[in-house]
């Protein structure tokens, strides 16, 4: 009875799990046949448009078209070359023009000839002091002496430096065309000694030129250059000498005239002085009072070379004879420098002659050559190149090419004898810097330079000349 009671209870389970299955399998089967009716996605065809090219380009692939720079920096060069054989028939064979254009010579007359230089001698002068000295070298001139209780007890010793622009201040003021500048004040060593109390001098005031030679003139100057161009030269001047201002008249003894300046200076601080002025020697190790001290040599390489000062020019010669030979400085100590640092640059100097320098000598000859040789180690953007006047704009150009295709381009040193005129440097254009050095020479040369002059900065200013490089593309 009992199994046949189990056999009872699984029926109806079994009945249910039969009704349930058949709608889920007619679901399954209605499933998969709406599934096959769905027809296939069809791929999206993509919009094809025929490209459009650009112009057919006319220029050969290997013209020189495809390098536009190249054949416009080409073409201005050979039309500025063209323009400088004009040049030739203006020099004669006693003179000299040497044109460069990217460190290249593009043009030479007589480059190798010996010239009078005249001033362009300064242009050696500032370069090779630059070089044994160093662009930051200053100049100092001190006062010494023994100071109790505000007294200078014996004498005041105010010892030279070679400063060539100690100066009192009324002085630039008088001097025409080109007066000094940055100059070193004489007021301060008045002033800073009043200011450490100091109410009298003793005794004398003694100017102390021991650091130089006392030779005061290039003994083959002639005598329109003595007292009047240059000199009488010293370690110790003070307003180039002058002994009255506004005039030629000079101090014989440069220290005497120094110490002569200092007491008018000292007497205006309110300090007395008991004695006289007077050259001498300072004894050793007598104590320093106070200095003053100039500007750098860059500035003062550019004061010579703007105003063309022929004593800051010698005096420059004497410091570098100091320096290489020793005390004390001379002229030809300067020039051995001057000889031997060309040498060690590589630069023949047998064709040079160097009397002084400022360039008054006219015994004193180089070449364009080597004056080109020069400026590659005094470049525009260097002391030297900054120093140069400008085409109407300063310096000894202030006046001249006013106007012309080199105005305010034109970056040169001046020089000028009665048997020479000499003009070189730079001319900056759009295109880099255009470098040159003319030396003319012949006895009516003053009077007969300046159609030259013109004719040169009628060549060099429209560089460059060619076709613009947008006109020069590839088409």
């Amino acid at each position: 009875m009992a199994y046949s009671g189990q056999r009872d209870g699984m029926g109806p389970v079994f009945m249910l799990l039969i009704a349930a299955a058949i709608p889920a399998v007619g679901l399954g089967y209605l499933w998969r046949w709406a599934d096959a009716r769905v027809p296939e996605p069809k791929a999206k065809e993509a919009i094809v448009r025929e490209p459009t090219l650009p112009p057919a380009m006319v220029t050969p692939v290997l013209s020189v078209r495809r390098a536009p720079q190249t054949l416009a920096t080409t073409s201005s060069e050979g039309t500025l070359v063209t323009s400088l054989e004009t040049m030739t028939p203006l020099i004669n064979d006693a003179s000299c023009l040497v044109v460069q254009l990217d460190g290249r010579t593009i043009y030479t007359k007589g480059g190798s000839t010996p010239v009078t230089p005249a001033s362009n001698e300064k242009l050696i002068t500032a370069a090779v002091a630059l070089e044994v000295l160093g662009p930051d070298y200053t100049f100092t001139t001190k006062a010494l002496g023994t100071v109790v209780d505000g007294v200078v007890t014996g004498d005041l010793y105010l010892l030279g430096g070679g400063d060539p622009l100690l100066s009192t201040a009324p002085y630039p003021p008088t001097v025409s065309p080109d007066p000094p500048t940055d100059v070193t004040s004489l007021e301060v060593i008045a002033f800073q000694m009043a200011v450490a109390g100091i109410t009298r001098v003793n005794g004398n005031v003694i100017g102390d030129e021991s650091r130089y030679d006392t030779e005061r003139f290039v003994p083959t100057w002639s005598t329109t250059i003595q007292n009047h161009e240059a000199g009488p030269l010293g370690a110790l001047m003070v307003n180039d000498a002058t002994r009255q201002l506004g005039t030629d008249k000079r101090y014989a003894e440069p220290a005497v005239g120094a110490a002569t300046d200092l007491i008018a200076l000292l007497k205006g601080a309110g300090i007395s002085v008991g004695g006289r002025a007077a050259a001498g020697v300072a004894p050793a190790e007598t104590p320093e009072i106070t200095a003053v001290t100039s500007v750098p040599l860059s500035t003062i390489v550019g004061e010579m070379l703007t105003t063309s000062d022929d004593n800051t020019a010698e005096l420059l010669m004497k410091e570098m004879g100091y320096h290489v030979s020793g005390a004390p400085g001379t002229r030809q100590g300067g020039i051995d420098a001057i000889k031997g640092v060309l040498v060690t640059w590589g630069i023949d100097t047998t064709p040079l002659n160097v009397i002084d320098g400022s360039g008054l000598d006219s015994g004193d000859t180089v070449t364009c050559d080597l004056l080109m040789q020069v400026l590659q180690h005094a470049p525009l953007d260097g002391p030297v190149g900054a120093g140069l006047p400008v085409a109407g704009q300063s310096g000894t150009l202030q006046t001249l090419f006013v106007g012309s295709p080199v105005d305010g381009r034109l970056h040169a040193k001046t020089g000028t004898l009665n048997n020479a005129k000499a003009l070189s440097g730079f001319v900056t254009t759009t295109a880099g810097s255009i470098v040159f050095s003319m030396l003319l020479a012949g006895p009516d040369i003053d009077a007969t330079y300046q159609p030259v002059w013109d004719q040169l900065a009628a060549v060099l200013g429209p560089y460059p000349s060619g076709p613009p490089v947008d006109a020069l593309q590839p088409r």
